[in-house]
């Protein structure tokens, strides 16, 4: 059986790994589609099924994110033995928008989200399994679809990872009178779909070091592909989408208690974006639910320093065996 620490990429080696050996290996061992939303919406999902499957990975990813960031993280569950699903939110990457343009983030309710989650599962994920064994991967804004959806449908997944969880979503700085008036704004019709003060199109900045995460050469990865894909390139919050991350943290801490799969939550110690009480307080709320902290990276775990990624992907696999 292979150690994570023989497929590990480190970031010395990270863009010439990744364009000589991941990229053509992903490209060989995936397949691609489009499935319908409830609403009308084509949804484009990734798959890569191992012919010894373990289980299945199903991810669920970020604010402004695509499948391709997922690449690495794809590219070694499937070589640690297990299947990986992956599909582009409503709004992100390859999928439909409900507002014109690729930079704008919208959606008129985070339940659309966990919709479009269930029916990837059930059209996609669940037929092209080759076992019943389903575990939840989630990231930011993921982590919040996944909690949601592990609220409402008990009997699905196995075991659940959610990184950087948006069980919270951090205002900075900026006063809860004002949140709250962003909020009630957002209803008006001509407002919903505007971009939130200080948000904005995609500029091509390179943002480095000032991001989310540590590693350059996974940064650079990330921005060339936003530079070769313009559905890559969603930048910035409307009204409505604001309106609803904001609420929907009360709903998820009033139902953590319905969880009842083991969930592990990782937690970035210089995180920014999320607020790490809330994900404690959810944590204490579900039935078998496991805060893992790592010190010293920023939002994007599996994004940091080598030794950090090693640490929190080990942590990963000691869970979903």
């Amino acid at each position: 059986m292979k150690t994570f620490e023989e497929i590990f990429i480190k970031e010395q080696d990270f863009a010439e790994t990744m364009e000589g050996k991941v990229l053509p290996f992903i490209r060989e061992h995936s397949k691609t589609g489009y499935l319908t939303s409830h609403d009308g919406l084509q949804i484009y999902y990734q798959t890569m099924i191992n012919p010894e499957e373990k289980a299945s990975i199903v991810i669920c990813h970020g604010y402004c994110e695509f499948t391709t960031k997922y690449t690495e993280t794809m590219y070694y569950f499937y070589q640690m033995g297990y299947s990986v699903f992956i599909m582009d939110h409503r709004g992100h990457g390859l999928s439909d928008r409900q507002v014109e343009g690729f930079s704008k983030v919208h959606v008129n309710h985070f339940s659309d989200y966990v919709q479009d989650f269930d029916d990837f599962i059930r059209k996609v994920v669940m037929p092209e399994s080759l076992t019943d064994r389903y575990i939840l991967f989630a990231h930011s804004m993921g982590g919040a679809i996944g909690a949601l959806y592990l609220e409402k449908y008990h009997d699905v997944f196995e075991k659940a990872i959610l990184t950087s969880p948006m069980i919270e979503l951090s205002t900075g700085s900026t006063n809860k009178l004002i949140v709250k008036l962003l909020c009630f704004a957002s209803y008006f019709p001509f407002m919903k779909t505007r971009y939130l003060p200080g948000h904005h199109e995609y500029d091509h900045t390179f943002k480095y070091p000032r991001c989310s995460c540590l590693s350059k050469a996974r940064y650079t990865f990330h921005y060339n592909e936003r530079e070769r894909e313009p559905h890559y390139r969603s930048n910035g919050a409307t009204f409505g989408w604001s309106r609803e991350a904001f609420n929907v943290s009360k709903k998820i801490l009033k139902n953590a208690n319905l969880i009842e799969i083991p969930v592990i939550i990782m937690q970035a110690s210089l995180d920014t974006l999320v607020m790490p009480g809330a994900q404690n307080a959810f944590s204490r709320l579900a039935k078998d639910c496991q805060v893992r902290r790592f010190e010293g990276s920023k939002h994007e775990i599996f994004n940091a320093t080598d030794d950090i990624i090693v640490e929190y992907y080990n942590t990963v696999f000691r869970l979903i065996r």
